[in-house]
Formats: structure tokens, sequence, C-alpha cells
């Protein structure tokens, strides 16, 4: 997770955690803010699920049974400046989607049509890896989304809302 995404009301990654027993966060930015997450792998297989010329789509792929997923928190710009900053997570074999899901972000604009949340990606993904219902995620989602419209001024939820 991009440090600046730590306190954003908005972020959808604190969300994931919170909803997934085996899901952990690590803020930072630079190859030595992720020290601690490279010496958790402890040798097992990680994937990036994260566009790339080369992912593997989720859809098709078989991982082994100890492998560690990953996806980088931030915006485009953040998460590609992750990438640079940290070749050790660039080198990572990639996830992707073969079928991007339609994003309901509806709280934030993205210039990507394959824009999702961090908590879509990864509800998108497990569902496809392991078989996770993604119900839960999504009903997180939810409240997420609703709870932030509700405190919206209604010129400005009028510019979100896709109704």
């Amino acid at each position: 997770m991009h440090p600046t995404e730590q306190k954003c009301a908005k972020g959808t990654a604190s969300i994931t955690a919170a909803v997934l027993q085996r899901c952990r966060i690590w803020p930072g930015e630079s190859e030595a803010d992720f020290a601690g997450l490279r010496a958790s792998l402890n040798g097992r297989p990680a994937y990036l699920i994260y566009p790339g010329e080369h992912a593997e789509p989720v859809e098709t792929a078989s991982l082994p049974a100890d492998a560690e997923l990953l996806l980088i928190d931030g915006t485009w710009r953040k998460t590609h400046k992750m990438l640079q900053l940290n070749p050790w997570l660039a080198a990572l074999p990639r996830l992707s989607f073969a079928q991007v899901p339609d994003g309901n972000y509806e709280i934030r604009k993205a210039r990507r049509d394959d824009s999702l949340s961090t908590l879509e990606a990864a509800a998108y993904a497990l569902q496809h890896l392991e078989g996770l219902d993604p119900a839960p995620l999504m009903r997180a989602f939810e409240a997420l989304k609703q709870s932030q419209i509700a405190h919206m001024p209604d010129s400005v939820r009028r510019r979100y809302r896709t109704e």
C-alpha cells in the first residue's frame, strides 16, 4: 500500500484485510519499506496481480498451493512508481484478467477503463484462483460506498452517482 493511501477514507485495501483472514497490508514505497514483506515470503512463490504484457490470466492460472498473492494499492501513477522503485516486485510473475470485470467504484474517478479498486481486484482474483465466494468482500465494498455517498454534499454526490 502506498503510504498516502493509509488514511484515505475511500481506500479499499483496509476493508479487504478486514474481511479476509489471511491478508496483510505493508505500507511503503521503497525497497527498504518492504524488507519485512520479502522476509515473510520465506521462499514461497509469490505472484503480483497487476496488468502487464506477460501477465497470466487469473481465469486459467494454476498456482502452487503455497503461493502468495500480492496486490499494489494506490493510484496508477503511485503503483507504477512503486514498481520502478522495487525491481524485486516488478520481477515477480504477474497475474491479470483476461476479462476485466466492470469496476463499480463509483466514489472514485478513474481514467482507465480497466481500473478496479484493490478490493474488486482481490475478490475477482480469489474467486478464480481459489473458488472464494466474493459476496462478503462485495458487501463490505457496498457498505463503504454507501457510507461515503451519505456524507457527500448533493453537488458532489451527483458527480459520482451513476444511477
